[in-house]
């Protein structure tokens, strides 16, 4: 009876809760993609520090703006297990953006609007994600859905790499920013090399979860978002261009890395589809 009661609860629902969540997080992330992507060169008096030079911006409203799409997608979603996936990533995230504010205090525009919400937000979401995903998965089946296919073993190898290195990285450009100053293809400060780890720590914690979790249905909105992403930091790419070292390979390297990734993101999307329908 307890089984089948457990089971029951087990209903794939998404909560009130969660879409309060997702309808509060949106409006912060449209406010910021207008502000970081398409006004990057006015963040002295717009955002909470000044961010230069302006691909850093662009960098950080493309994870914004695309993140948008996915807590859009919550809010109007059906399933819980669709998007489950997407708040552990977000919350190492936040805890990363949270130290990287306190740890470079002096760098922000105290007293401002910009500053005020922005420390606000990262005071209270480290808390409300964790919390609201620990709330919601207690109703999620933890079962495949329909057209779900298992990942061949060398796929979730390859997922399983791609997590850890890019956890590497985000590790390296948040311990030693000063290493990541050295090398990194555009101009770089401290705060921005540990503000970018927070960014690259979203997808690399985010592969992570879809080989750990298995079901595709699952990891198919977390995908798209880093697909729209990966898109609007190419075109932040040609905008900034001037602003690369282009005599570094680390530049091209940079480059053809994330026009790769967008390819492969793109050719398991579809490949996974596809074997979902036979």
């Amino acid at each position: 009876m307890e089984t089948t009661d457990r089971a029951s609860t087990r209903d794939d629902r998404i909560l009130v809760v969660s879409r309060i969540l997702a309808a509060a997080v949106i409006v912060v992330l449209v406010l910021a993609w207008v502000t970081l992507f398409l006004l990057p060169d006015q963040t002295d008096h717009r955002f909470a520090w000044t961010i230069t030079p302006t691909m850093t911006a662009m960098l950080m409203g493309a994870s914004y703006g695309s993140a948008a799409y996915f807590y859009a997608r919550l809010l109007l979603g059906r399933r819980w297990h669709h998007f489950g996936l997407g708040l552990v990533p977000t919350t190492v995230f936040t805890w990363l953006l949270l130290i990287a504010t306190v740890l470079h205090w002096d760098r922000f525009h105290h007293g401002t609007f910009p500053f005020l919400l922005w420390w606000w937000i990262y005071l209270i979401t480290p808390i409300a994600v964790p919390a609201v995903w620990l709330a919601n998965r207690r109703y999620d089946p933890r079962t495949p859905e329909t057209g779900d296919r298992p990942y061949p073993k060398w796929l979730r190898a390859a997922m399983f790499a791609a997590g850890g290195i890019m956890c590497a990285i985000a590790a390296w450009m948040f311990l030693d920013p000063n290493g990541a100053i050295a090398v990194w293809p555009w101009a770089l400060t401290p705060l921005t090399s540990r503000a970018i780890a927070a960014f690259v720590a979203i997808p690399a914690v985010g592969w992570l979860r879809i080989v750990v979790d298995g079901r595709w249905s699952a990891a198919k909105p977390m995908l798209e978002t880093l697909a729209i992403g990966l898109v609007l930091l190419l075109v932040a790419v040609v905008r900034a261009w001037e602003q690369f070292d282009h005599v570094s390979g680390f530049t091209y390297a940079y480059v053809i890395g994330t026009a790769g990734t967008l390819g492969a993101v793109v050719t398991l999307y579809v490949w996974m589809e596809r074997r979902g329908r036979v």
